[in-house]
């Protein structure tokens, strides 16, 4: 059993963040961070089984996010960002990336 806010708190600490980097936690609708650590105080087994929470994000100040997914029941927080734009600004046109001529 793993109380989802200590988790939470751990991954932060992993990535050297705190959670005052934390712009908000979207799981459907945008919470608060005061929301979040009152509504996510609970306790979930996390090994194998049923998902308990699905659909959260936690995105941080420079617009990178935790998304929550899960594989076999067994759930985790990944770390996503945007694609640098400036790798593709020398193309001539921006759809030359996806369409070979």
């Amino acid at each position: 059993m793993i109380n989802i806010i200590d988790e939470v708190g751990e991954l932060l600490n992993e990535y050297n963040l705190n959670l005052n980097d934390v712009i908000f936690v979207f799981n459907g609708n945008v919470v608060e961070n005061e929301d979040f650590l009152e509504k996510y105080d609970v306790f979930y087994d996390n090994g194998w089984g049923l998902c308990n929470f699905t659909n959260i994000q936690i995105v941080i100040d420079d617009y990178t996010w935790f998304e929550r997914t899960s594989y076999d029941g067994c759930e985790k927080f990944v770390l996503k960002a945007h694609p640098l734009l400036s790798k593709y600004q020398n193309r001539e046109s921006h759809t030359e990336y996806f369409y070979e001529r």
